[in-house]
């Protein structure tokens, strides 16, 4: 297990691990302890700070570094505020970062984990997305060490289903499973999340000696734009991993941040899967209501079907005729007239879809040269978002809007 620091109390974050080695290897550089410190800190303020209504929050923390890396984090403490401000743009939210020197003291066991020989480290989330990745894993001969980081019960849910079904096969090493921060959860968006995600699976590529990691995420919900005001994640956009690599390179840390699928559709990830893994993307989940509205039984095997990771969903799997293999729905593909949240769903991809055929999507998307690594970004992005306002006029024409 991690022992870390968070509000002048130790935390435990604990690994579970899948692997078939049984030898342990041990890392010594503070500079990614000090890492998984300030990243935690600001998950746990998220998630534990209450929100007043739409106003946006004044988060204020105390991040524990090691002493002798302390001017070494003062001079990224800019960008690291700059990246906890743009993950929670959403909510207007801001952030303050104190830094307070410590001199650790760990026992060997406490940071310990199993020696693998993977090539790259895939962030396994238990969702379409990270499925599909690896499904490109094995097609390609990566030898993948899986991380998860399990928020609920449905994660856990999601990500065991997951993989039992990766377990056996090709060039899958093991699924390396961090349980969840122990704090009472006030405030239910944790726009934070995937920075605590990145962090964990940053510590497991150090600790196996993986220069890569992997995150699957599509690029339309990478993009996220944020129309009618919709406060939208930026969890995986280009600017957040951009910023978060800048940190990495900055503090020395030779991991490299891969974002395979973002010049990809949902739907043409799935559609080039093979029969055998289309078989088990019923196991899979991509529900939002299911992580954060506590009126929700997490118990139960169906997604809500009316928020906006269920609506792309049910758009990307209906343009390719691939219903019969999604799981089930409380709002059917067909959807609910009456259902608000569903409406709000349609609403925002038909302006998504809009201003996509109006060729006035760029103008609502934050891209920079400097926060992509091809130069052709911005044709690749272009083609990617027309087959998606093709794959969108599938689905409406199917089930209406």
């Amino acid at each position: 297990m991690i022992i870390a620091h968070t509000e002048g109390k130790r935390i435990e974050l604990k690994c579970n691990q899948v692997f078939s080695d049984e030898s342990d290897i041990v890392i010594g550089n503070t500079v990614a302890i000090d890492l998984v410190n300030i990243f935690l800190e600001i998950y746990v303020a998220d998630i534990g700070t209450k929100r007043k209504g739409d106003h946006p929050r004044n988060i204020s923390i105390e991040a524990y570094v090691d002493n002798k890396n302390m001017s070494l984090w003062k001079d990224n403490l800019d960008i690291i505020q700059n990246l906890a401000n743009f993950v929670t743009e959403g909510d207007n939210d801001k952030w303050n970062i104190l830094l307070v020197p410590v001199d650790y003291e760990f026992d060997a066991q406490q940071i310990s984990i199993l020696n693998t020989e993977a090539d790259n480290i895939s962030l396994l989330s238990g969702g379409l997305d990270s499925f599909c990745g690896a499904y490109y894993n094995e097609i390609n001969g990566k030898k993948t060490l899986y991380c998860g980081y399990k928020t609920s019960n449905v994660d856990v849910s999601s990500i065991n289903r997951v993989s039992a079904f990766l377990h056996e096969r090709s060039g899958n090493l093991g699924v390396c499973t961090y349980s969840k921060v122990k704090i009472n959860k006030v405030t239910y968006t944790q726009r934070t999340r995937s920075l605590l995600f990145f962090t964990l699976a940053v510590l497991t590529a150090l600790k196996e000696n993986v220069s890569n990691i992997n995150i699957n995420e599509n690029g339309i919900m990478t993009l996220n734009p944020s129309f009618q005001s919709r406060g939208t994640t930026k969890t995986t956009h280009p600017k957040t991993i951009y910023l978060y690599q800048k940190i990495l390179d900055n503090i020395g840390i030779d991991v490299k941040l891969n974002h395979p699928f973002l010049f990809s559709t949902k739907g043409e990830m799935v559609n080039s899967l093979s029969f055998e893994y289309k078989k088990y993307i019923k196991d899979t989940r991509s529900c939002s209501r299911s992580m954060h509205d506590p009126r929700y039984d997490t118990s139960s095997t169906k997604s809500c079907g009316t928020c906006v990771p269920c609506l792309l969903r049910k758009i990307s799997m209906a343009a390719y005729d691939l219903e019969d293999f999604d799981n089930d729905y409380i709002v059917p593909y067909s959807g609910d007239v009456n259902d608000e949240e569903y409406l709000s769903a349609i609403s925002y991809y038909t302006t998504f879809y809009n201003s996509i055929i109006s060729n006035q999507i760029f103008s609502e998307l934050l891209m920079k040269k400097k926060f992509y690594t091809v130069p052709d970004y911005y044709e690749r992005t272009y083609e990617m978002l027309k087959k998606f306002s093709a794959e969108f006029e599938i689905f409406i024409k199917k089930y209406g809007g």
